[in-house]
């Protein structure tokens, strides 16, 4: 017999410690809603960008040549994902992470090169 929701030794004793350091886990979401907050203000501050309100750890945003930007942020060494084409609503759309302060800076040095 087998429970409903089946849930292995090792994904208890790790459900366990993120219990244990909450405090942590709550500290690190707290600074990705911050930086959330300060990319997407530094996003819309580029010419030509739209930035979709966002909960969550990453943001959509939409710019004028989702492909070509896409194209000039990976030549960067910069990865998003491009949502252009999935769905007319879609278009011009790329979605990008929510990252450390740092990695942040990255990405806004290289959005501002690719646009």
């Amino acid at each position: 017999m087998r429970q409903v929701y089946n849930v292995s030794v090792l994904t208890q004793i790790a459900a366990e410690f993120a219990l244990e350091h909450l405090d942590v886990l709550e500290a690190q979401a707290e600074t990705i809603r911050a930086e959330r907050e300060r990319l997407a203000g530094q996003l819309a501050a580029l010419g030509g960008v739209t930035v979709f309100p966002s909960r969550a750890n990453f943001l959509l945003v939409r710019v004028r040549d989702a492909q070509r930007t896409d194209e000039a942020l990976r030549r960067q060494g910069v990865l998003v994902r491009s949502f252009h084409g999935a769905h007319p609503l879609m278009a011009n759309c790329l979605r990008v992470t929510v990252g450390a302060p740092e990695e942040n800076r990255i990405l806004l040095n290289a959005m501002r090169e690719a646009l």
